[in-house]
């Protein structure tokens, strides 16, 4: 008897690729009424079809057994930051790629536990009433001192997050994170992203995941005012802001808190350590020197790096000797696409007793 393959995985997969049914449907030189019955399960995949999906999406048929559950775009454990409408096609691609990797850190998860040394808090807004509050909270329980936070990716990482750099092939989307029951918070950054904007993206979408459990319409602006107290919090930053503000002190302060130029002006008008006229001013100049769009190179904030997941891949390599074709298999990829997502960049450090974050599970 044929083994059935789940539904799901093939919508999964086409948009992975950026396909649409009728697109899909002419690579497997079929007709989309099959491909759309396939994916709702109104009829079977015969192998000849699932050798030809296989093909045409370039991944292993194994991949369409996997019972995975999946999760889109408007569940409360999913958000994400839209500047700009963006077509359904490249947000389909990007949740479909959240949701690949999350299950390929599940399956890497299932042979080592992470150990993270702080834990990663929920807080409810209404319980706090105020995300400044809750900001607070978050730095107390983490434990980060007064003053800029050094690296926002390793207090998440420290906490049992992990941090994925992404290309989302369009500017108008920075981030997604997810905290689904029974697993670690993830953070998924695009990788096109300057490093103050990236620290703020990571800020804000951890006010998402600490904060709130239902999307309501005010969450995106409650994960802003979070994210300004996490980075610049208001009794710590205000001594800095005194005297007065200019552009050449924001330039000044940029390097120091690790935020724009754009957000330290923005802080000091909600603190009131400027006025309304003197903060137009200053954002008129922004615009005429093109501020608004991109910050003098010469005051970037380096881009943080990721390393969790790279460790987790490392660890299967490295500690567990997996070859190239067992964690190709593992994943569900072909050889080239894994070496090409997870194993051509930067080596990261091998793993043994002296990576406290992750521990081999007992069998």
């Amino acid at each position: 008897m044929t083994r059935p393959i789940n539904p799901q995985m093939v919508t999964l997969a086409r948009e992975s690729r950026g396909l649409t049914q009728s697109e899909l449907a002419s690579r497997m030189g079929d007709r989309q009424a099959k491909v759309s019955k396939m994916e709702s399960g109104l009829i079977g995949v015969t192998p000849d079809t699932l050798r030809s999906l296989s093909a045409a999406v370039d991944y292993p048929e194994e991949f369409f057994y996997q019972r995975d559950e999946l999760h889109g775009i408007d569940t409360s454990v999913l958000f994400h930051r839209r500047r700009q409408a963006i077509s359904s096609r490249v947000l389909s691609k990007i949740h479909a790629s959240v949701n690949i990797r999350r299950i390929h850190c599940q399956l890497l998860l299932k042979s080592v536990d992470l150990k993270p040394a702080k834990p990663f808090p929920r807080f409810d807004i209404v319980e706090f009433g105020d995300p400044a509050a809750v900001a607070q909270a978050v730095r107390a329980t983490w434990v980060l001192p007064r003053g800029p936070v050094a690296n926002v990716t390793k207090a998440i990482e420290d906490a049992g997050g992990i941090v994925f750099k992404c290309d989302f092939e369009t500017r108008m989307i920075d981030a997604v994170s997810q905290w689904i029951a029974g697993h670690p918070p993830m953070f998924f950054v695009s990788d096109a992203i300057p490093g103050d904007r990236l620290r703020w993206t990571l800020a804000h979408e951890i006010g998402h995941v600490v904060m709130h459990r239902t999307v309501s319409p005010d969450i995106e602006d409650e994960a802003d005012k979070f994210a300004s107290n996490f980075l610049m919090p208001a009794d710590e930053i205000r001594p800095y802001l005194a005297g007065g503000v200019a552009a050449g002190k924001l330039a000044e302060l940029k390097p120091y808190w690790k935020v724009s130029m754009a957000s330290l002006l923005k802080r000091a008008a909600d603190l009131g350590a400027i006025g309304e006229r003197q903060a137009r001013y200053l954002w008129m100049q922004f615009g005429k020197a093109g501020y608004r769009t991109r910050e003098p190179e010469y005051l970037d904030v380096p881009v943080e790096e990721s390393s969790i997941f790279q460790q987790l891949v490392a660890y299967h390599t490295g500690n567990l000797r997996f070859s190239v074709r067992d964690l190709a298999s593992l994943l569900h990829l072909g050889e080239e696409e894994l070496k090409e997502r997870y194993l051509r960049a930067r080596e990261p450090r091998r793993l043994g007793k002296a990576a406290p974050t992750l521990r081999k599970v007992s069998k």
